[in-house]
């Protein structure tokens, strides 16, 4: 394998990553934000481990491969959160109707009373979860078709 096409998968990996991190924040997942900092982490040191170590071809190789699939992992968790999450969020229970119906009865009051993230309205709340799924879908396509 050359070494442009083991940093090219590097820089692919890089950049799905970057993607996914935004999402593990928006959703406060803590865990999956610090493994792919890891990952990142991972990647970014290996050049300085190959020259260090004069690691060979194969060695890089299987942890490139490794970084992809572990950070294919933490995409798949992600989804299966957002997915349950998303399920929550429009199903029209009884809890979130009384909560809109106060919200918007302030709203045209006139009150100014401000709201946290986790008050926004459900339709904002659906718009940013299928727009993180589908960042999520990307970065899975991306990651699958980026084997070494």
């Amino acid at each position: 394998m050359s070494d442009s096409r083991l940093e090219e998968a590097k820089q692919t990996i890089l950049q799905d990553i970057e993607a996914l991190v935004p999402v593990a924040e928006h959703h406060g997942d803590k865990h999956a934000r610090n493994g792919l900092m890891a990952q990142a982490a991972s990647l970014n040191n290996l050049g300085e481990r190959i020259e260090l170590h004069q690691l060979p071809e194969g060695f890089v190789r299987s942890v490139v491969n490794d970084v992809r699939l572990d950070t294919l992992t933490i995409v798949t968790d992600l989804k299966v959160s957002l997915t349950f999450l998303k399920q929550e969020v429009a199903a029209p229970t009884e809890k979130l109707r009384v909560e809109v119906h106060q919200r918007r009865s302030v709203i045209d009051e006139g009150d100014n009373a401000t709201f946290d993230n986790h008050a926004m309205p459900r339709e904002q709340q659906l718009s940013n979860i299928v727009s993180d799924l589908q960042t999520l879908e990307n970065v899975e396509k991306s990651l699958r078709i980026c084997m070494l």
